[in-house]
């Protein structure tokens, strides 16, 4: 039977692993980011990435990240803009993803973000256009166009994806390969994305995340400035139900 939890050693070792590393590369970790939610693991089938553990390179989508900044974009509007502020505001967040590991193919309806590796390579898969999908709520009709997506290149035979769900990234055409001192790339809201480490790295990929305002769901309920916030969930992902298996991972106490 598949496994489809994680022992609370094992999360730790890996929770605190990753926030010695993010201090390492200066970014800020405090007390508060460091928490059972800090790494995600997206479905009950993934929770294989532990049987040979974190660094075994075995094809997983799991990961861990910190939290900074979310800061919204509402101070001195007038009254009566509060939809307009959805697609505003600041987030710094710092993700690190071990080798082979993945973060799911997802869409942001409201955020744009950018990356910029802080070590390690970061592996990117993106469709270069909004592609129209009825259950995520997607459409090109109506929208604003103007810088489109960069062209990338073909995904390298390296890359495996993980089982079961390779046929979630068949329209993410795209693919770049980022590393330190590289531009920051631009992921366009509404673009469906995935990113990964490769399997043969000699360290996770720490990847420094700026965007807009960040409307993510947590288990406790993120606290949010206004009220008609608080059920906003902005993570459109192409299997499922991975936006609330996310949210509490199964960790077994010893």
């Amino acid at each position: 039977m598949a496994r489809d939890y994680v022992t609370r050693k094992e999360y730790d070792s890996w929770i605190k692993e990753c926030a010695a590393l993010a201090i390492a590369c200066g970014y800020p970790v405090q007390e508060n980011m460091i928490n059972d939610n800090t790494g995600l693991v997206f479905g009950d089938d993934q929770y294989g990435a532990f049987e040979n553990g974190i660094w075994s390179g075995d094809p997983y989508e799991v990961f861990a990240i910190f939290e900074a900044l979310n800061e919204p974009a509402v101070h001195g509007l007038p009254d009566g803009s509060m939809e307009w502020a959805q697609f505003g505001g600041l987030c710094d967040k710092l993700m690190i993803v071990h080798p082979g590991k993945f973060c799911s193919p997802h869409l942001h309806w409201r955020k744009t973000e950018f990356y910029e590796v802080v070590l390690g390579e970061m592996d990117v898969f993106y469709a270069p256009e909004i592609i129209d999908d009825e259950r995520l709520n997607v459409s090109n009709d109506g929208l604003l166009k103007h810088v489109p997506m960069p062209k990338g290149g073909k995904r390298p035979d390296r890359v495996v994806l993980p089982k079961g769900r390779e046929h979630t990234y068949d329209q993410l055409t795209e693919y770049v390969c980022l590393r330190p001192g590289d531009p920051k790339f631009v992921m366009h809201r509404k673009h469906l994305h995935a990113f990964g480490c490769p399997a043969d790295a000699k360290t996770p990929v720490v990847i420094r995340e700026g965007s807009a305002y960040s409307h993510e769901p947590t288990a406790t309920s993120k606290d949010t400035l206004l009220k008609a916030w608080q059920g906003i969930h902005d993570n459109g992902f192409l299997l499922e139900g991975l936006d609330e298996g996310r949210l509490k991972n199964n960790i077994v106490e010893e």
